[in-house]
């Protein structure tokens, strides 16, 4: 994965340009690595994306004050690195040097790194990325990045049109345009998934991992002192845009857990038997592998995680796994999902909300979540 200079990004949802990068050889074992300086197109501060292809490993950090504490951190890579090429705007040259630290966190997402200079010391935080959650929006032809389109094209023997054809052009591309709108929309929507808010989130603390069936897991994440069962409902609808295939309270009893199933995840909110306010989510593969009690929870919890999943996803992934599920045989109620729940409603505002406000800026992703 190369970028250049001026290329416009799309990262974990946000658009950057970028304005410098630097190509790192590490000392000890002489791998290289590319680290990319990017101001976003709004919001935010300047940020960096690494992109390491040997180990497809990816994160995006920003500078932190050096009191920063790795306290809750512990140490996964060392070294010296040495810049071996540069560009645009970056303030280093080839042959510098820095002895690096580079901790994560439990939840082995979010990262802090150390870098020490020769004149200063820099601290950064961030977290990891999926390699699909970097994409390229725009490059700068400047780059060669046409130098692979064949030279007819753009010719004036392929642009040549006499009018009637322009206008036939044109309705071909209006019908194709609105026939594809909503597959082009969907490519915009935000890429932001529950356990990543979870994570990156100063709401939630993370608790444990619960390691399921066929080797999948399930995190799980405390909320902050005073946050109710449906605060983290909304926040986390909010941080996903609205974005849920299933969304339904139990009703049977107060403040009763909230399950929320996306094309990918399934998440559960309950009041754990301690009176917090625990949040469990997986992929849905976990979910249709595991049935197992949630972490820290009563019966009725355990009975609504079943139901929900049961009701609202097994059909679904049942034709998606061939792993033997223990839901084959479950003898329990089925529940019906119904459009007047509040927090299916508030889903669908917040999506509607979030399509209006991308097809209003012509089609992008606002930033600032």
């Amino acid at each position: 994965m190369r970028f250049n200079l001026e290329d416009i990004v799309n990262v974990d949802g946000d658009k950057y340009r970028i304005v410098g990068k630097i190509k790192y050889k590490n000392n000890s074992d002489g791998m290289c690595w590319d680290e990319y300086r990017m101001f976003p197109l709004s919001g935010f501060s300047e940020a960096w994306l690494s992109i390491d292809d040997v180990y497809k490993e990816y994160s995006i950090s920003r500078r932190a004050a050096l009191s920063t504490s790795t306290a809750d951190y512990h140490l996964v890579d060392k070294g010296t690195e040495i810049v071996v090429s540069r560009e645009g705007n970056v303030d280093v040259d080839v042959g510098d040097r820095a002895i690096f630290e580079e901790y994560e966190d439990v939840t082995e997402e979010k990262i802090i790194s150390r870098e020490v200079w020769d004149d200063e010391t820099e601290i950064c935080t961030g977290y990891y990325l999926d390699e699909d959650e970097i994409s390229l929006l725009s490059s700068n032809t400047q780059y060669g990045m046409r130098s692979n389109i064949p030279a007819s094209y753009g010719s004036s023997a392929t642009i040549r049109r006499s009018g009637k054809n322009k206008a036939v052009v044109i309705m071909v591309i209006a019908i194709a345009l609105f026939m594809f709108l909503p597959h082009i929309l969907k490519m915009f929507r935000s890429t932001q998934t529950i356990q990543k808010y979870l994570d990156k989130s100063n709401k939630y603390s993370y608790v444990t991992s619960i390691t399921g069936e066929s080797g999948q897991k399930a995190k799980v994440y405390k909320a902050s002192q005073g946050y109710t069962v449906g605060d983290a409902a909304r926040g986390i609808i909010d941080a996903i845009e609205g974005e849920t295939e299933k969304v339904q309270q139990d009703t049977t009893e107060d403040n009763g857990s909230i399950g929320i199933l996306t094309k990918d995840e399934y998440c559960l909110i309950y009041l754990s038997e301690d009176g917090d306010v625990l949040v469990q989510v997986s992929n849905r593969k976990y979910a249709y592998t595991t049935d197992s009690q949630p972490y820290h929870s009563s019966k009725r919890v355990h009975s609504y995680y079943r139901r929900f999943y049961y009701s609202g996803g097994y059909s679904h992934d049942q034709r998606e796994y061939k792993d033997s599920s223990p839901y084959s045989s479950y003898d329990g109620d089925m529940m019906t999902f119904s459009s007047d729940d509040y927090y299916s409603s508030y889903s669908k505002s917040v999506r509607q909300d979030s399509v209006h406000s991308r097809s209003s800026s012509g089609g992008g992703l606002s930033s600032g979540k």
